[in-house]
Formats: structure tokens, sequence, C-alpha cells
């Protein structure tokens, strides 16, 4: 039997790749612990979340969607002692719960899993260049955020592209308000090719691409050759990334991230070191996908 007990919260989640990961790691460093799926409703999210403080079997959890701004509110609000990361309200988001000085403490490491993957897989540095960001729903809010909000490699600007101009422009005047004016620029329709044209770093933050047929989220066709394509969708190899390829850019998936962004989350949890943990995990989730593309 485990000693610690770890998860994810989420809704609708028996397709997540995390336990693999996790729970490779576990193995890995030998702890006794096991990652779970904790699918449940949203009425569920705040009894959890607070029971973690009287339930001392349950260590820590991850949060993806559609709680992670929820649970930020539970931990800020209805957490004894509880605090929310700087970085998590930046992109006002948790998706890691740790129990820390017996309450709880919750983070985002999207952001961060994102930029090692930049460096890891890319070796790409944002500073001074121009970043096109298709997307700002919440996995497009937390990369602009936590781009805008570097510092020794800020990218020169962001332009965030979204068809909902509601969210767009909201987005933008979040980032410009916080970071300081200019961080980042709403592109119109009619500007998207210049756009793409001049951007060192292509982000594909939308879900569009999950499923075969789905439209291109922008004309991939006009990226730069030499510039860097991520398509957050890791589930498939996506047209974006094809054609991006096609275009002589370097894409890549959001596979990278997705172990990353475990991984900062194990550490902080275990303590573990990050270039470790990384290299585990990246395996685990690499032999996985590889499994279900046979399969």
């Amino acid at each position: 039997m485990s000693d610690m007990i770890y998860g994810l919260i989420g809704k609708n989640i028996s397709y997540s790749l995390s336990p693999v990961m996790h729970n490779a790691a576990f193995r890995y460093f030998g702890i006794p612990a096991e990652y779970r799926l904790f699918d449940m409703d949203e009425a569920s999210l705040s009894v959890f979340l607070v029971g973690m403080l009287s339930d001392t079997l349950i260590s820590g959890v991850n949060v993806t969607v559609p709680y992670k701004i929820k649970a930020m509110d539970v931990i800020a609000r209805s957490v004894k002692g509880g605090v929310v990361d700087d970085g998590a309200l930046a992109s006002n988001a948790v998706n890691t719960v740790v129990r820390e000085k017996g309450s709880l403490k919750g983070y985002n490491t999207d952001g961060r899993g994102f930029m090692e993957s930049l460096a890891d897989d890319a070796g790409f540095s944002p500073r001074g260049k121009k970043v096109f960001l298709s997307g700002a729903g919440g996995a497009g809010n937390t990369i602009c955020a936590h781009l805008a909000s570097l510092k020794s490699e800020k990218p020169e600007v962001i332009f965030v592209w979204d068809v909902d101009n509601e969210k767009k422009c909201g987005l933008v005047r979040a980032c410009n308000e916080r970071y300081g004016a200019g961080s980042s620029v709403t592109v119109n329709k009619d500007d998207i090719v210049q756009k793409l044209e001049v951007s060192d770093l292509v982000v594909n933050a939308t879900p569009l691409g999950t499923k075969a047929g789905d439209p291109l989220p922008f004309p991939v066709e006009r990226v730069k050759a030499g510039s860097i394509v991520y398509d957050l969708v890791y589930s498939r190899k996506t047209e974006v990334v094809k054609i991006a390829r096609g275009r002589g850019a370097n894409a890549l998936d959001g596979s990278g991230m997705l172990a990353n962004q475990g991984a900062v989350a194990f550490s902080l949890w275990t303590g573990k070191p990050l270039k470790e943990v990384k290299t585990v995990m990246k395996k685990a989730l690499l032999d996985a996908l590889s499994s279900r593309s046979e399969g």
C-alpha cells in the first residue's frame, strides 16, 4: 500500500497520461506513493480541496480543465491559511496544489513547463523576439502572462489572436496592466499574415488540431522559415506541425510542455532535482504516446 497519494483533479479525464508520468517518477526515485485520477463534478471540488487539510494521505494534486480557476478561488477563500503563488495569480489559474506549512499553496507550472520545453526541445529563448499567440483562453492566458512576466528573457512583443474579440482584448489589457504597456498587442483578422511573417515564435494555444479535420487556427503556410512553431496539442501530429515543418520551421507538439509542467509539479511535491525528473517523465510520456499511436 502506498504511503502517499497524489493525483489529477478534473472532469472526464480518463484520457490523461499524467498517472503514467508521475508513477514512473515515483518508481524511479523509490517513493512509496501513487498518482491517481480524481474525476469529479464542480460541486465536489471545494469539499475535496478543503478536505485535504484533514486527509494527510493525499499529499498533493494537479488540477486540469475545467477547474483551474475554481481551484484558485477555493484555495484563496475557503482553505484556512491557503496561499496562491504569484505565477498562478498572473495566469488566473492553479494547476498544482502543494501541502505547505499546514495548509495548501496553489501554483501554476504550465508557464514554466512551456519555457523548459522551448529551451530543451528547441534551444530557444524568447528574449527580444516577436511572439504570435493564437488562442486567448486558459492556456493562452497562462503563456501570455508567463512570457510577459519574464525579466531577462522577455519577448519584444506578444501578438495575441483569437476569434473571440472580447477574450483577446481582455487578455492583452490584463497583460499590459500587469507587465507594462506594449507587452502584448491584439491582432486583427486582416493583420494575421503580416504578424505571422515577422514572428520568431508562433504558438497554437487553441484545441484546434486535436481531431482530424479541425480547421487551422491561423494560416500556418505563412510562418517564416527558421521560426519556432509550438502546438500545445500533443495527442496527435497536427496539421499545424506538418505544414510548419514543410515551411522550414522548427515545429514542436505539446508533449514537451506536458512532461515539463508535470516535472515541475513533482519537484515541488518531493524536492527531487528537476533535471532528473524531466528525463524520467519525458521517457514515460513518449513511450505511452508511441503505444497509443501503434494501438
